[in-house]
Formats: structure tokens, C-alpha cells, sequence
């Protein structure tokens, strides 16, 4: 009897366990449910925008000198001058030219002579032709020793450089520049207006930009003031290690605050297309990673991880190309979340 009474009291304490143990699970269930806001993403109409940094460069830069060597007489301006087209700049020793030109005088007296001679039939064609090329000879000598004992800017802009000083000897030893390059010359001359911005473009956007696009950009030194250029030049190779093309913006730059070697970053605005955004706080990266995320809100409201890149930022919402239209993306509660977390849906 106490034998049927014990196994009766056993079997009551085993439902109860098990009751109990049903009991807890479904409370464990229910605390898995993680409660979230969601928002729906939505496809509108954008600009894409296409972003690069660029580095500002002289329009026209020319390092100016002579094809021979010579003491430096005089130089008439100073660096940070403006220089107009045309005008002369350094004044070099002319003992060379004043020595051509003395003998190119005696040598053209003879041509005339032996010119009035050979009208007369006084002097044999093979001598007239020998002092002719003497004299020719002797003229180029002299237009090419005056192009070596006056520089000239060959554009208007400003003197940034000046190599040698005035007394000193030039020869063509090479200098190095501010920009570590190897350089040899004078003077240095550059065209600050219009300046020019230097970007890299990826061969996969190449198609999407052409010359005349208006470009804005902005200067880290300056950066509430926007400049709108215009591209006027894409390289027709490209680099064989980046995979990118060279291409050039036009901007203006009538007050000089803008100087080369000053870093940028340009906008390219595309024309109209459609795509899908969500709130730009539907963003979640992954801690000590790049890695950005997306939790989308599935049909039993479990959650799918979906990995993202940020598109253009239109307001407070953002183009992420990875989702289409009517997902709903978690906004609050994302960091209690993993790949098949069950949500509570709180706020929609």
C-alpha cells in the first residue's frame, strides 16, 4: 500500500516538473522577443552624386630660361609679382650677342657686295652662294643669342620663383622644387587664374562624367565657400595600378585665395534617377569593423542581417541600393540584434 502511495506521490512530482519546465520555456520564448521600431523604405526620385578629393594645381605652370649660359644682369621682378604676357622678366649678359652682331655687320656688307657683283656677272655663283649661307648662318646666330639675353613670359601670371639672383652666373645645374620635383631654370611662372583641380575618377564612372559638367568644390581651407568649375580635361588613359583616369576642373579664382597644393573635395551632381531609401538611422556598424548593416523585419518577425553601403544622403534618409521598396528596416533596438532575433514591433 505505502509502496502504490509512493509511486502515486512520484508521478504527481514529475507532471509538476514538467509543467513547470513548459512553463519556463514559453517565458524564455517570450523574452527573446526583442522590442523594436521599424520604418518602411520607400523608393523615391535623387541626384546621384559622384565625390572625389582633389589636389589644386596652377592652370599653367613654366620654368623660364636660357639655352645657354650667362650672368644674370638684371631681373625685373620679384616673386609674388604679377608678370603681363610679353613683358621682359630677366636681362642676361650680351657680350655673345654684341660679338654675333659686330660680325654679322662685316658678313653683310660682303653680301652686298658680292650681290651687286653677281648682278654684274663679276662674281662666280659658287662664291656668292658661300657668303649668301655665311650670312644667313650669321643672322639666325644673332636672333638666337637676343632670344638668350631677355626672358619673356610667354602668358600673363604670377612669379612664384626665382632660381638665381641678379650677378650670378646661370648655368644648368638642376634645383629641386617646393613640390620635391627636380627642376632648372630662372624663374618660375605660374597662371593662378583660372585654377585648375586634379581629381581621380574610377573607370567604372568614367561614362557617367564629360567635359563642361559642372563641378562644385570645396576647399578644407575654406569650407563654407563653394566654387562651381567645370571639367575641361579627361585623360584618354588610365593608370595601370589604380584603374582611374586623371581629369581636370576649372575653377575660378580672380581673388588668389585659392593656392596650388591646397586639398579639395569635388561634387559631381548626375541627372535624375529612382531609388530606395531608409532613415539614415537604420544604419548599424558593426563594432571594430567597416562593416555596415541592415535589419530587415521578416513575415514570423524574425529579423534577416543584410550587409549594406551607404548611398547619397537625401535629408535624414539615406539610398541604400541592396533592399527594394516595402522592407521594413529596424530603426530603434538594433544593437540586441542578430541574424533571426524575433521582434516585438513597437512603433511602424
Amino acid at each position: 500500500m505505502n509502496m502504490k502511495k509512493n509511486l502515486l506521490f512520484a508521478v504527481c512530482l514529475l507532471l509538476m516538473a514538467t509543467a513547470c519546465s513548459t512553463q519556463n520555456k514559453s517565458e524564455e520564448n517570450e523574452v527573446k522577443a526583442v522590442r523594436v521600431t521599424v520604418a518602411e523604405s520607400v523608393e523615391t526620385e535623387y541626384h546621384p552624386v559622384l565625390n572625389y578629393s582633389g589636389t589644386a594645381e596652377a592652370n599653367r605652370k613654366v620654368n623660364l630660361a636660357s639655352s645657354l649660359p650667362g650672368r644674370i644682369e638684371k631681373i625685373y621682378y620679384k616673386k609674388g609679382d604679377f608678370v603681363a604676357q610679353g613683358a621682359k622678366i630677366v636681362e642676361l649678359s650680351d657680350e655673345m650677342l654684341i660679338q654675333a652682331q659686330v660680325e654679322n655687320e662685316a658678313i653683310k656688307k660682303d653680301y652686298e657686295r658680292l650681290s651687286r657683283l653677281k648682278e654684274k656677272g663679276s662674281v662666280s655663283l659658287m662664291d656668292y652662294d658661300h657668303i649668301k649661307a655665311k650670312y644667313e648662318a650669321s643672322e639666325a646666330k644673332v636672333k638666337m643669342l637676343k632670344k638668350n639675353t631677355t626672358i619673356t613670359a610667354p602668358f600673363s601670371g604670377i612669379l612664384v620663383d626665382v632660381f638665381v639672383e641678379e650677378g650670378e652666373n646661370y648655368s644648368f645645374v638642376p634645383s629641386v622644387g617646393t613640390d620635391l620635383k627636380i627642376e632648372n631654370g630662372i624663374v618660375t611662372l605660374m597662371q593662378l587664374n583660372p585654377l585648375k583641380v586634379k581629381i581621380e575618377v574610377n573607370e567604372k564612372e568614367l561614362p557617367l562624367i564629360h567635359k563642361g559638367n559642372e563641378v562644385e568644390v570645396i576647399f578644407d581651407a575654406y569650407p563654407e565657400e563653394k566654387v562651381i568649375g567645370k571639367i575641361h580635361y579627361i585623360s584618354p588613359v588610365l593608370s595601370s595600378v589604380t584603374r582611374t583616369s586623371s581629369v581636370e576642373v576649372e575653377i575660378p579664382n580672380t581673388s588668389l585665395k585659392f593656392k596650388p597644393g591646397m586639398f579639395c573635395r569635388t561634387s559631381l551632381e548626375l541627372p535624375a534617377a529612382k531609388g530606395v531609401f531608409v532613415p539614415i538611422n537604420a544604419i548599424y556598424r558593426q563594432p571594430g569593423t567597416g562593416d555596415e548593416f541592415l535589419f530587415a523585419v521578416n513575415d514570423d518577425n524574425t529579423v534577416s542581417r543584410i550587409q549594406v553601403k551607404r548611398g547619397e544622403t537625401v535629408k535624414d534618409k539615406i539610398h541604400i541600393p541592396e533592399i527594394a521598396a516595402g522592407i521594413r528596416v529596424v530603426i530603434d533596438g538594433k544593437n540586441k540584434l542578430d541574424e533571426g532575433t524575433l521582434v516585438e514591433i513597437v512603433k511602424e
